[in-house]
């Protein structure tokens, strides 16, 4: 645990922002019109801009994605139901775009000492 933990604190703030993402928006009204677009639009976006930033600052981190997966594990069954079981595996695919294009980007910088 010891070797990951230094991985594991810059995770920390993006994974807080994420839980509280995935807290707060399914609250809105789960049978309004507007409740798909939060799913389906919304989160999925949020997911890929925090993924891509975390990608761009740290690189490619295994677990990010998988942590993403499992936080709205709760919201499911608190607030949706069962259903949106899938949305998880959805967040963590487009986790793993972001943060795979954010270390494509971010190598690109740290090869061309120039573009500072």
């Amino acid at each position: 645990m010891k070797k990951n933990l230094p991985l594991l604190i810059p995770v920390l703030p993006y994974l807080i922002m994420t839980s509280l993402v995935f807290f707060i928006l399914p609250t809105l009204d789960p049978n309004s019109r507007y409740f798909s677009l939060f799913m389906m639009l919304i989160i999925p976006a949020y997911c890929f801009v925090s993924a891509f930033f975390y990608g761009l600052k740290n690189g490619i981190v295994w677990f990010y994605p998988i942590f993403i997966g499992i936080i709205f594990l709760p919201p499911i069954y608190i607030i949706i139901n069962t259903k949106a079981l899938l949305f998880g595996g959805i967040f963590g695919a487009v986790a793993v775009l972001g943060m795979y294009l954010g270390s494509i980007l971010k190598k690109r910088n740290d090869d061309n000492p120039d573009s500072e």
